[in-house]
């Protein structure tokens, strides 16, 4: 197995892995796109592992093998202490498959594939940087422009910030400026139109709240 055909193969996982990852975030599946490349990515690397050390005329023992299949078994549960289920909103999973494909990249190293390792590196901070853009410009479906009238309390933009950590919205030129009794806070976000419909509705629960106005 030569460094070109490992290349494509982990070429070919980020695709294939991509292809389905965005129809889960299509979907509004917490486990998305990159999620979805990183665990491809990383499986993918295991085998071509698996299949350099059984072709090496010093492969190590079965108890080496027996040892690398604990450390990805172990990772598991350090993954799943990243994961935070909080109001039906979870988080974390990116950083859960990150945690699990850089075992493998040290299960790589340690196996004393050194080249390997460096385009197996370059391909994950690939994974978490260029597709990071792709799913903010590529997989939200709209922006919209929100504008609250409210009556004034220092607890209303907090209030609105937790129902957006709850429907996993993030707000962007967050303004609020106090008019008499009332409060006029402004924002957007990048969202589609299923989260922005349950984000409306969660607003729509707030007593304080007195006008919305959508854009």
């Amino acid at each position: 197995m030569n460094i070109l055909e490992i290349s494509l193969k982990l070429i070919l996982a980020v695709a294939l892995g991509g292809l389905i990852g965005i129809e889960r975030e299509s979907s509004q599946k917490p486990a998305g796109f990159r999620t979805n490349v990183l665990i491809c990515v990383g499986a993918t690397m295991m085998m071509i592992l698996a299949g350099l050390i059984f072709e090496s005329k010093e492969g190590p023992s079965g108890d080496v093998i027996r040892m690398a299949a604990g450390v990805i078994t172990g990772i598991g549960f350090i993954g799943a202490g990243s994961i935070i289920q909080a109001r039906g909103m979870i988080t974390g999973l990116t950083t859960a498959a990150t945690l699990w494909t850089v075992a493998v990249l040290g299960l790589v190293i340690g196996s004393g594939y050194y080249l390997i390792s460096f385009i197996y590196t370059v391909i994950i901070i690939l994974t978490l940087i260029t597709f990071r853009q792709f799913e903010d410009r590529r997989l939200t479906k709209s922006h919209f422009h929100y504008q609250i009238k409210s009556k004034y309390s220092r607890e209303t933009l907090n209030r609105l910030k937790k129902i957006a950590l709850h429907e996993g919205i993030k707000f962007k030129d967050i303004n609020q400026k106090k008019e008499g009794n009332f409060a006029i806070i402004s924002f957007s976000f990048p969202a589609s139109e299923d989260k922005e419909e349950k984000f409306n509705h969660s607003l729509s629960n707030l007593e304080e709240i007195l006008e919305i106005k959508i854009e």
